[in-house]
């Protein structure tokens, strides 16, 4: 194999790992938002119980599908919470954690003119 097939496999790898972070870091976020309904917020950790459980869908003794199954279920937990989750809500946690975040104060601001009243 060659230096540049290897160093394309490293990126690869990086990329995806990348991505395993990012999302894990949405869900993260996710979870403590107020706008996300409670019962939405129950998915993931239900899939990470399945996970645990000595209940399973295929066997572990069977080698690969065991463990292939459990990661099938967690991926899907995963997925099924993002996108249940209030659209406006992904979109702000992805937006931040981009780095493209408006200030904290936009939402506050109001533009508006004032008249000084006399107390007499």
């Amino acid at each position: 194999m060659t230096r540049r097939g290897q160093t394309s496999d490293v990126q690869h790898v990086a990329g995806f790992l990348g991505e395993i972070i990012y999302q894990l870091r949405l869900i993260w976020r996710l979870l403590a938002d107020r706008d996300v309904p409670t019962w939405v917020k129950f998915i993931p950790p239900l899939a990470i119980l399945y996970l645990i459980s000595p209940i399973d869908l295929v066997p572990d003794p069977v080698l690969g599908l065991g463990q292939l199954d459990d990661l099938a279920i967690l991926l899907l937990g995963f997925k099924l919470f993002v996108e249940m989750c209030p659209s406006s809500a992904v979109q702000r946690h992805r937006d931040e954690l981009a780095g493209n975040a408006p200030p904290e104060s936009a939402g506050e601001v109001v533009d508006a003119s004032y008249q000084v009243l006399d107390d007499e």
